[in-house]
């Protein structure tokens, strides 16, 4: 049975079959294997929304598929089976990508830091104690030079396994207080709030009818994919063959390279680029929100240049925790973070009611899923088992409940907004709850062992959020709604390939380090620096723009309501004030522009023939982007990426 993403099926008049099959589930555990293994080999293939790696696994799945359905149908793999295979592989791919690089990094890079920094020496060799990181070089010095294989990375487990399931407590305990919260919500954000799910749309259309569905009939999805596949494929030839030619894609041109002089050579990276599978999810979003990313974008830039005209000094990360300061874009985010909390939470107020009183009483999930008082159970016991870890430093407790509250509060307002817009990237740079408590508490009261413990131990809640986990796990719900798979099951099967996701990640990664002799260096140090060198307290200046920012998602909301077709969305504001959208707004303009043409003059009928247009450009560019990512974790060379950071980085 064709599943589609029309939200008026309905499955009342829909034979009613088993939907999980053993086979299916066995079959995507199987292929965590080689999906976490591309993503810690190549990195650069999933750091976007919709990450290569599980989409390379589905497109496996399939071409595997067309033998089983021609000469062996009964075990051929239906949508179902597919989206099961999915879920788990997306899940754990995300789990073992950048989170996993800023945990599985610190474990061992003190030894070979301290040689050369001093704050290391000074104050991460102190405050840490052995159980959460090695500090004797001679266990992790025959990293070095590399050139070890996979077998003798095993041998050294007995060193890395305790250390790595220390930190995967602490990791798991997080991401699954963020399951459990998808738990409790997933009725309001899958089912009555109707939200979009913009990314789920390619893997859908994809194995619909087991790989037969109506996308594989479309002739405009193939002649998409067979011009963007053959741009890719020449331009990887141009890569390994400079003398070929190649038909350039990505950027364009940096405009920033043009300004020589201050202020508008303070503008920090202003490209023109296309990005095509980036501008191909643009087409799925909503207009008002891709005239919102390039508008606030731009104010972002112009915001650099008006500072630095004022003898303010700028770059592409001024604002953000690298370094704080005007014109505070992280305080803004945080602002615009909580007001759209607090929207979010005005929306489904109602629905939170009802999932109160099932709690109190102890009823039953509707839809066949956990309890909403298991799972409210189960995120106080990761909540506090979280906290915890930050008591261990010697962190107050009136600190931590916040602090981790506050990293839940953006898990959800991330996660919703990626349900409702399909954001193409969610960057949000050296963004995280240190800024928001240093700048409302300041960080002058913090001793030096509590600022190290709060740099180090909850690193991975103020790098990166490119690869946050819980937007994957509110997308495989939803997959599992639309099929009408038991959510119950579905729970604990996202909950099964996170662990196998995590600890395949630490351990791919520490195999490609004895492989390379690769020392991942890490940013706590220059986090640290910026609180032992910077002491004060509550800064005035960061709170006010915290407030700045509540308040312009809050006019937002309330123009949008006055005035339905107000064109900027707030989530435009909260996405683009943060480095991330930098390298792809101009093709998210292009995606803007062709979309509105196209439903303009061509009406609906259009839109759909540019829709398969999109999935065409989707499935060239990720079916090409899989053949160099698979060249370049075979052979150890750099090949040709899609994406927007380049794979010559030697971590092949």
């Amino acid at each position: 049975m064709a599943t589609t993403l029309d939200p008026e099926t309905c499955a009342d008049t829909e034979p009613q079959q088993p939907r999980f099959r053993v086979f299916s589930i066995v079959l995507g555990f199987l292929m965590c294997w080689p999906v976490t293994w591309a993503v810690t080999g190549a990195g650069v293939s999933g750091i976007f929304s919709l990450m290569a790696q599980p989409i390379a696994g589905l497109i496996a799945l399939l071409l595997l598929n067309i033998p089983l359905r021609r000469f062996l149908p009964k075990i051929a793999l239906r949508q179902s089976d597919l989206i099961v295979c999915f879920a788990i592989m997306s899940v754990a791919g995300a789990i073992a990508g950048e989170w996993n690089e800023w945990v599985q990094a610190n474990l061992f890079n003190f030894p070979f830091e301290s040689r050369t920094n001093a704050v290391f020496r000074d104050q991460f060799d102190k405050h840490i104690p052995h159980w959460l990181a090695i500090q004797d070089l001679a266990k992790v010095q025959t990293i070095e030079g590399g050139g070890k294989p996979w077998q003798y990375a095993a041998s050294k487990l007995p060193i890395f396994m305790p250390l790595y399931l220390v930190w995967g407590a602490l990791v798991l305990s997080a991401v699954f207080a963020m399951l459990c919260i998808n738990s409790l919500m997933r009725g309001a954000w899958c089912e009555r709030e109707r939200l979009t799910f913009p990314l789920i749309q390619l893997p859908v259309a994809m194995s619909e009818g087991g790989g037969s569905g109506g996308i594989w009939k479309s002739r405009h999805m193939w002649i998409a994919f067979g011009i963007m596949f053959s741009i890719d494929m020449l331009n990887g030839l141009n890569y390994l063959y400079p003398n070929l030619p190649s038909i350039p894609v990505k950027d364009l041109f940096f405009i920033d390279h043009a300004f020589k002089d201050p202020p508008w050579s303070n503008i920090g990276d202003f490209r023109i680029a296309i990005y095509p599978f980036m501008a191909a999810i643009g087409l799925f979003m909503p207009s008002d929100l891709l005239l919102s990313f390039v508008a606030f974008f731009l104010m972002r830039k112009a915001t650099h240049v008006v500072l630095a005209s004022q003898g303010i000094p700028q770059s592409t990360f001024s604002g953000t925790a690298i370094s704080p300061g005007p014109p505070y874009f992280d305080e803004q985010t945080w602002g615009a973070v909580l007001a759209m909390f607090l929207g979010a939470w005005w929306v489904s107020r109602d629905y939170l009611k009802g999932v109160w009183k099932d709690i109190r009483f102890g009823a039953p999930s509707e839809d066949g899923g956990i309890s909403h008082r298991a799972a409210f159970v189960g995120l106080l016991v990761c909540f506090s088992i979280v906290v915890w870890y930050g008591l261990a430093g010697g962190l107050p407790l009136l600190y931590m409940i916040p602090y981790v509250a506050l990293f839940m509060i953006f898990s959800i307002v991330l996660t919703r907004v990626r349900a409702q817009l399909g954001p193409p990237t969610h960057e949000f740079a050296f963004f995280g709850t240190n800024s928001i408590m240093h700048r409302f508490l300041g960080n002058k009261w913090l001793s030096d062992k509590q600022a190290t413990w709060v740099v180090d131990i909850f690193f991975f809640f103020n790098r990166m959020t490119r690869n946050h986990p819980m937007p994957y796990q509110l997308e495989a719900m939803k997959m599992g709604q639309m099929e009408r798979l038991n959510q119950r099951k579905l729970f604990f099967i996202i909950a099964g390939a996170t662990v196998v996701g995590l600890f395949l990640g630490f351990y791919f990664r520490q195999a490609n380090e004895y492989r390379t002799g690769q020392i991942p260096g890490t940013d706590i140090g220059t986090y640290l620096n910026n609180i032992l060198n910077d002491r004060k307290g509550p800064d005035i200046v960061g709170i006010t723009m915290t407030i700045f920012g509540f308040a312009v998602v809050m006019i937002l909301d309330a123009v949008r309501f006055r005035f339905p077709g107000f064109p900027l969305h707030p989530a435009g504001y909260l996405l683009s004030m943060n480095f991330g959208v930098d390298y792809y707004w101009s093709g998210l303009l292009l995606a803007l522009l062709v979309k509105n043409f196209v439903q303009r003059y061509y009406g609906l009928r259009g839109y759909d023939k540019l829709r398969s247009v999109a999935i065409g450009i989707l499935i060239g560019e990720y079916g090409a982007e899989m053949i160099w990512m698979l060249m370049a974790l075979i052979t150890h060379q750099s090949t040709y990426t899609i994406s927007f950071n380049d794979r010559s980085l030697g971590r092949q």
